[in-house]
Formats: structure tokens, sequence, C-alpha cells
């Protein structure tokens, strides 16, 4: 989601400007929800998780594009499943630290790769804005079932 600040502002014009009242807003939210999903690397945090040549070591950079790749042929709601979840705030047993330059109000969610490693970041309508890159599952750890 976009900060307040933002969410006031387009390309420097007031909303008001633009003739947009709140029902238009969230009426455009509402469609760009229902369009195809898409990825942004926008809000990488390159200080916590671990980066491209360390996924590219592991083998685990092929399945992250090709598990975008098959992500962006759906909307964002027919994404929806074990593998793509929505926590909304921030996870309070997150590993991770909550970076600054991320909006305060964001959507956060995961998306798994294959087994343990996923992305994590949040969600803006149909983009999904990758923050960490999360081998170990220390985003959102949480106890294993059936074990």
């Amino acid at each position: 989601m976009s900060s307040k600040k933002s969410r006031k502002t387009l390309k420097g014009k007031s909303v008001a400007n633009l003739g947009l009242t709140q029902k238009s807003i969230n009426e455009e939210a509402i469609e760009r929800y229902n369009r195809k999903f898409a990825f942004s690397f926008e809000f990488l945090d390159r200080n916590q998780g671990q980066n491209f040549e360390d996924w590219e070591k592991d083998g685990l950079l092929v399945e992250m594009l090709n598990t975008l790749r098959d992500y962006c042929g759906k909307t964002m709601q027919e994404n929806f499943s074990d593998k793509f979840k929505i926590y909304g705030e921030f996870p309070k047993t997150s590993k991770f630290k909550k970076p600054l330059h991320v909006p305060e109000d964001a959507q956060w969610a995961s998306l798994h790769i294959m087994g343990k490693p996923c992305l994590a970041g949040h969600v803006d309508g149909n983009i999904f804005y990758v923050v960490f890159l999360d081998k170990n599952h220390e985003f959102y750890p949480s106890k294993k079932k059936h074990t």
C-alpha cells in the first residue's frame, strides 16, 4: 500500500485537483487487484536476508523466476493459496526487522518458492513488492506441522 503522503498526491498534484473521490480511488484499487499479478524489487532490503548471488549458488534463483513467471499469468485473487499469503501487519515473530524504507501501512505477504525458501514483501493492488529473499523461512517462522 502507498504511504499516507503518497495517497494524497499523484505526480505532484493533489487528489482533489485531479477530480478523484474516495470512491474512485477504491474502485481503482479493486480494478488493480483484479489485474494480472506483477512484482517489483523496488523495496528489496539488501541488508537482511540473502542476495541474488546467494540464491543463484543454492539453485534457488531459477526456481524463484519460474514461480514468479507462473504467478504473473493469474490475477492476485487467483494466486491466493498455501504458497501465497497476505498477513497484513509485519509479523511480530519475524526474525527480520521492519525496514524504514517500506511504507508504514504496507500489507505484508509471503510467497513460497519451494519448501522453506520464500519471498517476503508487501502487496499494493496487483503488485507484490519483494522486500526479503528468505531461504530459511525466517520472515514468518511457524511450527512444523505433523512432525
